[in-house]
């Protein structure tokens, strides 16, 4: 049962091109699916509280070549970074502690095994804040580069 929703979700992943980015809920599913399809995962940690998460989400993430270039590069997963009141602890989509931070927007940039896709030994590829779309995909095209030096062996097709 397990696999025939993974299998869902990577379809929808490859053809559902709509008006937003269609991001998956849960780590697990996002390793699962990263791992057959070899591709890094992009972690978007939002809060309810964030200004900024909001105007990415009506601003940025609805720019389709901006959709094309996560789709084709990355698994796509959005988790909830709220603490305290905010947070709705227990439910898909709230990140694990390891990945909350103090600012939202935050993204997270790492392999299908949690790898760091920073430069070895050194902490996760995270960037903090709003961006542009032209410079969420330079960001996005440096974690590229380095889960191919860092990781592409593991995961050659």
């Amino acid at each position: 049962m397990r696999l025939l929703f993974i299998t869902i979700l990577i379809t929808s992943s490859l053809f559902g091109y709509g008006t937003a980015i269609k991001w998956i809920s849960t780590l697990e599913d996002a390793k699962e699916i990263a791992q057959v399809e070899k591709k890094p995962i992009l972690l978007f940690i939002h809060s309810t509280a964030c200004f900024y998460c909001t105007v990415l989400e009506a601003k940025v993430f609805p720019d389709k070549g901006l959709q094309e270039h996560l789709r084709k590069n990355f698994i796509l997963l959005a988790l909830d970074g709220s603490t305290d009141a905010d947070a709705f602890e227990g439910q898909d989509g709230q990140a694990p502690p390891r990945y909350i931070t103090s600012v939202t927007p935050a993204f997270f940039f790492i392999g299908p095994d949690e790898e760091k896709l920073g430069a070895r030994g050194t902490k996760h590829m995270v960037i903090y804040g709003y961006w542009t779309i032209e410079e969420l995909k330079e960001w996005s095209d440096d974690a590229i580069k380095k889960f191919k030096r860092y990781y592409g062996d593991k995961y050659a097709k």
